[in-house]
């Protein structure tokens, strides 16, 4: 009887465990199929009709080196539509990797968008050291950021960034987006 008992007991485990796979893997491709296409762009109704923590798939996706390098791109670029603690350390991890110039680019830009309204003083912490970094693309990336936070901090950071600018096209793309954030 015992033995009986422990069997089914066996398989319903077995079968629940199969049941969170399949579950996991439905949830995987659905995110996939979600970043697939060749003109694709951020589409947040499309982000709201997958499950709840997709989130954590996109996440996934964005730091499995597996994967194709726009796929996870674009599963970094959703991360946007989800600002919580997890998503702020996976784009400030990327702004620290030296290694990797556009994931920095890119994690300035998933910063900026996913929280420069919630966390305005700690992503100010975040970017001011990115100011004196040797990519200029992401100097002048990393100073958009902060004029679109437009404390009294960025802007202080970013008088002495600009003063300190040494070429033409740095100096013309930082005053391009100063006017359009005004």
């Amino acid at each position: 009887m015992r033995m009986k008992m422990l069997m089914r007991l066996s398989m319903a485990f077995m079968l629940v465990g199969m049941n969170v796979t399949v579950s996991a893997a439905t949830e995987t491709a659905q995110v996939l199929a979600s970043l697939q296409g060749y003109e694709w762009q951020l589409d947040r109704e499309k982000l709201a009709g997958l499950p709840a923590n997709s989130w954590r798939t996109m996440l996934d996706i964005a730091q499995d080196t597996d994967q194709l390098g726009y796929i996870r791109a674009r599963a970094a670029a959703s991360l946007t539509a989800f600002p919580n603690d997890d998503v702020w350390r996976f784009f400030v991890q990327s702004t620290q990797d030296s290694n990797a110039v556009v994931s920095r680019r890119r994690g300035v830009d998933g910063l900026c968008a996913a929280f420069h309204e919630r966390r305005a003083s700690a992503l100010e912490a975040v970017l001011v050291p990115l100011l004196s970094e040797t990519d200029t693309h992401l100097r002048v990336q990393t100073a958009a950021c902060l004029q679109r936070l437009n404390t009294e901090t960025s802007r202080e950071v970013l008088a002495t960034y600009r003063a300190g600018i040494t070429q033409d096209w740095e100096a013309r793309a930082v005053s391009i987006d100063r006017r359009q954030a005004n």
